[in-house]
């Protein structure tokens, strides 16, 4: 987000500035209302619910989509025309036929034929000149109306026969609109293409409406989530000592607002934790010297002690000993020196004199207001915390005593990555995922790199590129599943805040088995700026927020005060039919590292996991991590013996959802486990 003037915004009263959306699907909230009386929070039949719920995908068919490499647009046909002669453009990538194409083999190459009307694409007049357009005609056996393509590495040229030359965007736009044309061939991105097949099966939900914006979320032990905004429900600024929230039961649709002001606290742009004991951590933001937690149990905030240092936009993570660092954070309380501080209940903040902030700025054109926003900060043993970017730099955090910092290295060849992902998909080993150059008008990159960290502070840290994802992204964000996949939705091409241009619809799943991304169904949407995402108890995923305007983008911004949920492929038959899952009948809930548990499911399982309860806002969730856990012994008469590591780096303290997954990696509806 921009400096934002504090008097330019209004102050008017918000408790009426509810505005109605018109994606709300009543027949689903009637649904609801019917089934609120008999629903039975996660039970084994929510499949057979969601069955009752009509839910958005993508046919499988034989067609492809071309996404350009340089913008993560798909070629498509204006308007849905069938004018031979017209130019085709790129566009945001959502699945219909003006963008599904089918590549038909002929002598020398390939016709590219629209799946809407049956055209081909060819060279317009059979030009050999570079920028001449990539138009739509009648399909015949002519040579500019042949393609070869050429592969290299993850992604294909499309080469027009005739002249040899290049099938790419003009001028290397990222702009919704911009024209396909053709360019002598290089290795350049706007030259390259991803030739995209069908969808995995996936689903997503009708909008959920929520009278907040959701810029962020946090897990709740029984199921339901907390959402907040800021003082405003669909506005933020200044420091007005107050937030709305909204607790959302994904079960009964219900959805009940609070506006908290008991704390002192504007919860925007905070730092985020999730304690030992299932309460959740707000520090810093439009207030930014304050600490708010809040209890679950109870459903009551109460206010924790200042922290030293005044801070918004800084990352958090809870550590080994169940303490909290917090590092970073120039958006709010001045710029600069926003050292590292520890929280422990009880004794409130405590500044590590030995962690300066210095080391871990970013590189931002806007110095350091953006440059230490937003950190990947991933506790590990002992009190020691490494941090992952956004900056190239990597490096070890002791947070014992005073504090030290031990450099990294870089993450390999990426670069600084402001509001890209990362996320502990297994013991000790990250996903990174995108990000952009600079905070606001940054170009996304689509790289992706598994950073391993299992030999801790005292061995050398190894990065490795995986193959890209399809789309380039920034603030988007990124969820890992109980199977160890990681699922990517939302964000931008290019990071404008505040805006829906050039966003990414499309949803990705990363396959930790094959190391690549497979597209999922596209979102209705976009959710870029100001959005979350979170794994739920039933193994789906919520997706909800963007925008959370202010008068200074007035007629540019757009509030999405709503959610989708996804349904990810593990859950799905081939032909998208909700899949039978295997059911946990009883765990634990509650045990201790070192231990070994017994539980025991309605039928045969081949594995279990741990997938850590989280917070989400701005594209961060330092909390979220997936721990496997060997079955060493027992079966499914007796009950599974599971056994829960002993090192609290690795199984921070805290709520889990304990997955059961069956051969096919369909995982059960979790039960919860606290750890302590």
């Amino acid at each position: 987000m921009s400096v934002v003037d504090e008097k330019s915004i209004s102050s008017r009263n918000f408790a009426s500035d509810r505005r109605p959306d018109p994606g709300v699907d009543a027949h689903r909230l009637q649904w609801f209302s019917r089934t609120r009386a008999r629903a039975r929070l996660w039970a084994p039949s929510i499949l057979l619910l969601l069955a009752t719920i009509p839910l958005v995908g993508a046919q499988a068919t034989n067609s492809v989509i071309l996404i350009n490499r340089n913008s993560g647009q798909c070629v498509t046909i204006p308007g849905g025309s069938s004018q031979p002669g017209l130019q085709m453009v790129q566009l945001p990538c959502r699945g219909p036929l003006d963008e599904q194409w089918t590549l038909q083999p002929v002598s020398g190459g390939y016709r590219i034929v629209s799946s809407l009307n049956g055209l081909c694409l060819e060279v317009a007049g059979s030009s050999t000149a570079d920028n001449a357009a990539i138009q739509q005609s009648t399909c015949t056996g002519s040579l500019n109306k042949t393609w070869k393509k050429k592969v290299s590495g993850s992604w294909f040229q499309l080469i027009a026969k005739h002249s040899n030359k290049c099938m790419a965007i003009n001028g290397a736009s990222r702009d919704e609109g911009a024209t396909v044309v053709q360019i002598a061939c290089s290795s350049a991105a706007q030259k390259r293409w991803t030739i995209s097949a069908s969808p995995l099966p996936s689903l997503w939900s009708p909008k959920v409406p929520f009278t907040i914006v959701p810029a962020a979320a946090a897990n709740m032990a029984d199921g339901r989530l907390l959402l907040w905004s800021a003082y405003g429900r669909l506005y933020f600024g200044g420091n007005h000592g107050e937030t709305y929230t909204v607790i959302y039961d994904p079960v009964t649709g219900a959805a009940s607002e609070t506006l908290v002001s008991i704390t002192g606290h504007d919860m925007f742009c905070p730092g985020t934790s999730m304690l030992p004991d299932g309460r959740i951590l707000v520090n810093g933001g439009s207030s930014s010297n304050k600490t708010s937690i809040f209890d679950p149990v109870t459903g009551i905030w109460s206010q924790s002690q200042n922290m030293i240092i005044s801070r918004g936009y800084n990352g958090n993570t809870l550590l080994s000993t169940g303490d909290v660092l917090t590092l970073g954070g120039s958006w709010s309380g001045g710029q600069g020196n926003k050292h590292a501080e520890v929280w422990s209940s009880g004794n409130g903040w405590r500044q590590l004199s030995g962690v300066p902030v210095d080391d871990f700025i970013g590189p931002d054109p806007k110095g350091v207001y953006r440059g230490d926003n937003h950190m990947w900060l991933i506790a590990a043993s002992n009190g020691w915390v490494f941090h992952a970017g956004p900056a190239t730099q990597m490096h070890w955090i002791d947070t014992n005593g005073n504090g030290s910092i031990v450099a990294a290295g870089p993450r390999g060849t990426d670069a600084y990555a402001m509001n890209g992902n990362a996320v502990v998909y297994e013991t000790g080993r990250i996903l990174k995922l995108g990000g952009a150059p600079k905070y606001d008008n940054g170009r996304a990159t689509d790289g992706a790199y598994v950073i391993d960290i299992r030999g801790g502070p005292t061995a050398p840290v190894s990065v490795r590129s995986v193959a890209p994802m399809a789309f380039p992204r920034t603030l988007h964000n990124s969820v890992v599943l109980p199977n160890g996949q990681v699922v990517v939705v939302g964000g931008m091409n290019i990071s404008k805040i505040f805006s829906d241009l050039r966003p990414v619809y499309m949803a990705e799943l990363w396959d930790p088995q094959t190391e690549t991304f497979t597209r999922l169904a596209p979102m209705q949407t976009p959710r870029t700026y100001h959005s979350v995402a979170l794994l739920m108890l039933d193994g789906r995923v919520f997706v909800g927020g963007g925008g959370l305007c202010v008068d200074t983008y007035a007629g540019t911004c757009n509030n999405h005060p709503d959610a989708e949920i996804l349904t990810p492929p593990y859950l799905l038959n081939a032909d998208g039919t909700p899949a039978q899952r295997p059911v946990i009948n009883s765990a634990p809930g509650q045990t201790a590292p070192n231990t070994t548990i017994t539980v025991q499911t309605d039928t045969a399982v081949a594995s279990f996991a741990l997938v850590r309860m989280a917070a989400a806002t701005h594209s961060v969730n330092n909390d979220q991590r997936r721990i496997p856990l060997p079955i060493i012994g027992g079966d499914q008469s007796s009950g599974y013996w599971l056994h829960i590591p002993a090192d609290t780096g690795d199984v921070l303290p805290g709520n889990y959802m304990l997955f059961a997954l069956n051969a096919s990696g369909r995982p059960s509806v979790a039960k919860v486990i606290q750890i302590r």
